[in-house]
């Protein structure tokens, strides 16, 4: 699957939904900096895809970078809330409140 979409790719036929899902092909794969590039390059693309700002977060979070995955779940938030999107909108809050709460006192990254 993941060469299909890499094929895709580089035949000329980019699009936020074709790195999302390369992205999802990458992190499936343990490939955790290559999902991370693919979604970042999703967002670029299509700044209001609330799905792939929770999953650049996640991913983020899985490499060790705090401040990263806060501020993707704080954007997909801010994406999710403009366009009525309930359910992202949760799942991105309950994910950051999961997340500071297991760091350190003091150490919580961006706004509450």
């Amino acid at each position: 699957m993941k060469q299909q979409l890499t094929n895709i790719l580089n035949s000329g036929r980019d699009s936020a939904l074709l790195r999302f899902s390369l992205a999802k092909s990458f992190a499936a794969s343990g490939e955790l900096p290559e999902a991370v590039r693919h979604l970042q390059e999703a967002v670029r693309q299509k700044p209001d895809y609330s799905a792939a700002w929770a999953e650049l977060g996640l991913n983020l979070l899985r490499l060790g970078d705090n401040e990263g995955a806060t501020a993707a779940w704080l954007k997909g938030i801010t994406v999710a809330t403009a366009q009525g999107d309930a359910q992202v909108r949760r799942q991105l809050e309950v994910r950051l409140r999961r997340m500071r709460s297991q760091l350190p006192k003091g150490s919580c990254n961006g706004p509450s």
